[in-house]
C-alpha cells in the first residue's frame, strides 16, 4: 500500500485498484465513501454551472474516467444527485440536469443554508419582506439560549423565495451582543450563516432540532403570501458553534409543496 496516499487506509480492499487511479485523475478526492465524493463534485460542477440545467451529463463511461473510479461507483453517485433532485435519469438518452419547477430536495440530516440550497437547484435566491428589531426574551428563549441575565435579544424575519417564488419563511433570535452588533449591519438579503463566518468569524458546527405543528398557520401563510391550504413544516432549531456554544435559535417554515426532504440512517 506504498502508492496508496494515508487519507486513503480507511477505504475497503474492494475499493484499492479505483483508490490507485485517483492519482491519474481529473479530481482528488478524500477519505469518504467514493460515490459521496463523486456525487458532491458533481453537484459543486452543477452549481457553478459547469453543466448547466436541462442539459446531459457526459456518458458514464466518460464521468468514471474523469473520476477515476468504476462505472458502479459512478452509478451510485449518479443516484444519489436523482435522490437529491438535481439530475433525472432518463433510460435510454442519458442523465439531465434538472432544473424545470421549483422542487427542492434536501437531506434534512445535513447542514447547508438555505441560499446554497436554492442555488444548488439553479435557481436565484432572494429576499422579501426583510424585518430586524431588539425585543425582551422570554423565559423559554433564555433557556435555550443559555441567557444568565435578561437582556434585548435581536429578532430577524424574512420570506426566502427561490426564482421570485416565497418557498421558506425564517426567524432567527440571537442573544449574544457582539453578534447583535454585527448583524445590525446586515442587509438580511443573503445567508446569514455566510454572514457570521465572513462577518463574524463564527461558523455553525451542529444544530439541534425539533420539527413541530404549526401553532398559527394563517399567521404563517400571510407572511409567505400563500393560501392557508398549502401545508407548512416548522423546524424549530438551535444553532451551536465549534465551542458548543448556543448562537441562535431559528424557527424555519418550509413549503412542503416545494421541499421534499430524505433522511439517511444508519
Amino acid at each position: 500500500m506504498s502508492d496508496i496516499p494515508m487519507t486513503y487506509v480507511r477505504y475497503r480492499h474492494s475499493d484499492r485498484n479505483e483508490v490507485k487511479q485517483l492519482a491519474k485523475a481529473k479530481y482528488k478526492l478524500n477519505h469518504e465513501p467514493l460515490y459521496l465524493q463523486v456525487k458532491d463534485k458533481l453537484a459543486q460542477e452543477i452549481e457553478a454551472k459547469r453543466y448547466k440545467y436541462g442539459e446531459r451529463l457526459p456518458s458514464e463511461p466518460e464521468l468514471a474516467a474523469i473520476f477515476g473510479v468504476s462505472r458502479s461507483t459512478l452509478r451510485e453517485a449518479i443516484r444519489a444527485l436523482a435522490q437529491e433532485g438535481l439530475v433525472t435519469i432518463k433510460r435510454g438518452l442519458g442523465t439531465f440536469v434538472t432544473g424545470n419547477t421549483v422542487d427542492i430536495k434536501s437531506n434534512i440530516a445535513e447542514l447547508h443554508s438555505i441560499t446554497r440550497t436554492i442555488r444548488q437547484h439553479g435557481w436565484t435566491p432572494g429576499t422579501i419582506n426583510p424585518l430586524m428589531r431588539q425585543e425582551e426574551p422570554d423565559e423559554e428563549l433564555m433557556e435555550r439560549l443559555q441567557m444568565k441575565e435578561p437582556a434585548k435579544i435581536l429578532h430577524i424575519e424574512r420570506v426566502r423565495t427561490a426564482n421570485d417564488r416565497p418557498v421558506f419563511f425564517t426567524i432567527q433570535k440571537v442573544a449574544d451582543p457582539k453578534l447583535i452588533e454585527k448583524l445590525l449591519s446586515w442587509d438580511m438579503y443573503g445567508s446569514i450563516n455566510e454572514f457570521l463566518e465572513q462577518e463574524c468569524g463564527v461558523a455553525i458546527s451542529y444544530t439541534v432540532a425539533e420539527i413541530l405543528p404549526i401553532e398559527r398557520p394563517r399567521e404563517i401563510a400571510e407572511k409567505m403570501g400563500l393560501s392557508e391550504d398549502v401545508p407548512i413544516l416548522l423546524m424549530d432549531q438551535v444553532q451551536y458553534g465549534r465551542q458548543n456554544e448556543p448562537l441562535f435559535r431559528s424557527f424555519d417554515y418550509y413549503r412542503t409543496d416545494v421541499f421534499r426532504f430524505h433522511l439517511i440512517r444508519k
